[in-house]
């Protein structure tokens, strides 16, 4: 099977799903003015229109189309008056969790926090409803302004009659504290950046000022006879953004402090001239001073192309898509992130919302970029403009790795699909797959457990819909972290191991109907939070979607995995002396034949390649594998978090299906003695290639401790064995060797053959992807060399010339002791997890060897 190129699904998903920095935004309206429209129309959310003029935006195409998406949000009509109605109910019932929901998402917010008004929140207390801490980006000309009224306050600033002399001295002042001020929040770590709407005042054509002029400028402003003083002379101005860039320049030659100065281009409200607000004018200051990285803010609407060439042929420029969404119509954003891609490098392009005041702002903004963004880059895939990978690239680039690189922010994307907007979990996104899927009544919330045993909460539907909206929370023991498959706990979990519990909170990425069950439901997998919310040590689903993160937010490595199920079906059966057993459902089978009595097995099979088509997980292939009655399924490649999920959803159809036909599916290693056993191998592809022998390197170097969670139990050792074609005995590699545990495909393409489906898949891949990680991070080199044969057969000085001098671990216990020793396994996945992973596979070991060879062989049939 090829993994090397992700498919379009996986692009859409990421778009849907990524992270994002908002790189441009404003503060919220506390709560007590979150509905004050009279001073605060909430018809600005997609018009820059005021007064008399905003009466208008009603009958706008951007407004229409924001009051449909608005009534999903509330779960109202889409009449306007219904929708203010359903607002203001919800920001007095409780306006942090809409704030949470149209902040869904965010991983952090750069703000522009110097507005002049009283009525909205500061900067940090934005904290609580983002990943990470919200930063600021100071404005200059409030800075000025504020400046200026400080300077009044204090005598400093005098009025009236002075002379232009008197205005000179009070300019030096004035130019000293602005000066302290600027140069003081370079070095403050909360400041990102800084920002400059001399657009609206005096227009982007900015020279340097003549002395004179200069001095009457400042003169006219500081004669305003209200405060705050609005900065608005021209020259005046132009010289606070010249003297900004001056300091910026010196900081970065100084102490190599690079903070960008952003500037407000293009559309805006009616006080700027529209021609004098394109970004052309700003060629020659860009040019001037190169050392200062510019964001041209607001796509430059509707001069796009503009700011895309100055972009294209300037290396510090860069083109912010924010604003125009949603102010414009569907067809308009389409245009302009197409005229944004005609000849900018996708990494100077970034995103924002210009969210203000109202939380819906940043929700409609974040849903039709997603929407627009995925539109467009799909149309270019298929039309081979893009491959998927470059696409993807492209849309992390667009969404946060450009903005984490340009402020200087070091911040990893932390996935949390509980809180991404539109797809995968908001609320709208459930009443999609309700209309798509009228017969379902219940929903299962599933986690896997340390044992590899899906666990499940059912749930009316539309009490699941309460949990989607967090009306409501799941609360599981916190004993799940000791437990074996019996309900016990393991005897060595920790005092108090029952008090405490975590939060089941789903993935709605991972909804999909149940196939092959007498049951109008669907199932879901779910994350496990904190009673904060946080992410949480050990869970499965988390510990290997931050993995991935971390390769692409620190190597820009995609992963891809790709998965094979194995299962032998089995006909229950019992004797005269009721003792139950288990035997091939047909014996004259070999491996990719179809015998005669193989075929009857057919409409079971294809029984089951249809159920999964329905739940849109198209087979590659499927055939007959070498022990009696045993198949393989060949699922399609995915991202990490989806390939997974889609494998377990898969495996409950073969075991459904099968049972529905009178057998039972089994996973288990050799459930028929002295035949050929079953694994689950996976293939793993990362891209780009050229860091794959350090991968590898790390790989090998941890691949004792990686055994135990691929190898999860003592009877999948019995596989350990040369000459079975499950990776023999050796740790090595070696290039289309199924006598070795990694066998290598292509460039940066493997498939790990020591791993079966006692695994819990999650922790598995995780462990895998944790010691590639160590290789790549720590540019390991590659000692071993690539192994042609099974390497049990060589001697060894054989394996010693091929740099091959570790065994594979022959018992779960021996993998354990493996995984106490390496303490770099541990820091990535956790060590309290470590700890409480030996604990439960310890217990779960005592248990299964107080049974009988035939008792245990019974019990793992039936509990996998």
């Amino acid at each position: 099977m090829t993994t090397s190129q992700p498919s379009i699904d996986s692009l859409r998903h990421l778009i849907q799903t990524h992270p994002l920095i908002d790189n441009h935004a404003h503060n919220l309206l506390a709560q007590e003015h979150a509905c004050n429209y009279s001073k605060y129309p909430f018809e600005q959310i997609t018009s820059e229109a005021q007064g008399p003029a905003l009466d208008n935006a009603v009958k706008t195409l951007p407004l229409l189309r924001a009051a449909n998406q608005l009534a999903e949000l509330y779960s109202c009509p889409a009449d306007w008056n219904a929708i203010k109605s359903a607002r203001e109910q919800w920001v007095q019932r409780d306006y942090g969790s809409l704030i949470r929901r149209c902040l869904e998402g965010t991983h952090s917010l750069l703000l522009d926090d110097l507005l002049t008004d009283y009525d909205i929140q500061p900067y940090d207390w934005h904290d609580q409803f983002t990943v990470s801490g919200t930063k600021r980006i100071v404005r200059i000309e409030t800075l000025a302004s504020k400046i200026l009224t400080a300077m009044r306050d204090s005598g400093d600033l005098v009025n009236g009659d002075a002379s232009l002399a008197d205005y000179k001295v009070q300019f030096g002042l004035f130019y000293e504290s602005f000066k302290k001020m600027v140069t003081s929040s370079v070095t403050d770590p909360n400041v990102v950046g800084y920002k400059s709407v001399i657009c609206y005042r005096t227009g982007l054509n900015i020279v340097e000022p003549e002395e004179d002029a200069l001095f009457k400028s400042f003169s006219r402003t500081v004669q305003q006879t209200e405060t705050p003083y609005r900065v608005e002379d021209k020259p005046f101005n132009d010289w606070l953004v010249l003297r900004t860039l001056d300091i910026l320049t010196l900081a970065k030659s100084a102490s190599s402090i690079s903070k960008p100065l952003q500037l407000h281009t293009g559309l805006g409200d009616s006080d700027i001239s529209l021609l004098l607000s394109n970004p052309a004018h700003l060629q020659p200051v860009i040019s001037k001073y190169p050392e200062v990285d510019f964001v041209l803010l607001h796509s430059s609407y509707p001069y796009t192309r503009e700011a895309g060439y100055l972009a294209c042929v300037y290396p510090n420029a860069y083109l912010d898509l924010g604003e125009v969404f949603p102010m414009v119509s569907r067809d308009a954003e389409e245009s302009i992130i197409r005229e944004s891609l005609e000849i900018v490098p996708t990494n100077r392009l970034l995103w924002s919302t210009d969210g203000h005041f109202f939380p819906e702002t940043y929700w409609l903004s974040n849903k039709q970029f997603r929407q627009t963004l995925e539109t467009v880059l799909v149309d270019y895939v298929l039309q081979r403009d893009y491959t998927v990978s470059q696409a993807m690239e492209a849309a992390a680039d667009i969404l946060f790795h450009n903005s984490n690189r340009l402020y200087g922010l070091n911040q990893t994307p932390q996935y949390q699909p509980s809180t991404i907007c539109a797809l995968p979990n908001s609320p709208s996104s459930l009443d999609t797959f309700i209309r798509n899927n009228p017969g379902v009544k219940f929903v299962w919330m599933q986690w896997v457990d340390y044992t590899a045993t899906i666990r499940i909460r059912m749930f009316p539907i539309r009490e699941f819909a309460r949990i989607v909206r967090k009306e409501r929370r799941i609360g599981i023991s916190l004993s799940v972290f000791w437990m074996v498959q019996d309900d016990s706990v393991g005897a060595s979990a920790p005092p108090g191991a029952t008090t405490g519990q975590f939060y089941m909170e789903p993935d709605l990425s991972s909804l999909s109907r149940n196939v092959g069950v007498p049951s109008q439901s669907a199932s879901v997998m779910t994350f496990w939070r904190s009673e904060e919310g946080k992410q949480l040590e050990g869970c499965p689903r988390t510990t290997l979607q931050n993995l991935v993160t971390k390769f692409k937010t620190e190597h820009n490595i995609d992963l891809t995995f790709g998965f094979e199920i194995e299962v032998i079906f089995l006909k229950p059966t019992t004797d005269a002396n009721g003792k139950k057993d288990y035997t091939p459902a047909v014996a004259n089978h070999s491996w990719s034949r179809m015998t005669s009595e193989t075929q009857t097995l057919l409409p079971l099979l294809e029984e089951i390649v249809e159920a999964l088509a329905s739940i849109n997980i198209n087979l590659e292939q499927f055939h007959a594998e070498s022990s009696p009655s045993q198949f393989e399924f060949v699922l399609p490649p995915a991202s990490p978090l989806a390939a997974v999920d889609t494998l377990l959803k898969a495996r409950h159809v073969v075991t459904s299906i099968a049972n529905q036909h009178g057998l039972r599916a089994t996973l288990h290693p050799r459930p028929i003695p002295k035949a050929a056993g079953s694994a689950s191998h996976a293939h793993v592809s990362i891209s780009p290639s050229d860091q794959e022998e350090s991968f590898l390197a790390g790989v090998m170097k941890h691949y004792p401790a990686v055994v135990a969670f691929t190898l999860a139990q003592d009877i999948s050792y019995d596989r350990v064995k040369s000459g079975i074609w499950a990776g023999s005995e050796w740790v090595t590699w070696g290039t289309q060797n199924r006598e070795t545990p990694i066998r290598k495909i292509g460039p940066g393409h493997w498939e790990i053959k020591s791993l079966d489906g006692l695994a819990n898949m999650y922790l598995a891949m995780s462990a895998f992807l944790a010691a590639g990680y160590l290789g790549v991070s720590q540019n390991m080199p590659l000692t071993l060399k690539d192994c042609t044969v099974d390497a049990s057969t060589l001697t060894p000085s054989e394996r010693t010339a091929l740099g091959i001098t570790t065994a594979l671990p022959k018992s779960i216990t021996e993998s354990l002791a493996a995984l106490e020793k390496d303490t770099e396994i541990q820091g990535l996945l956790g060590r309290d997890f470590a700890r409480n992973y030996t604990v439960v596979k310890t217990a779960e070991r005592e248990k299964l060897n107080a049974m009988s060879e035939e008792e245990r062989r019974i019990w793992l049939v039936e509990q996998y």
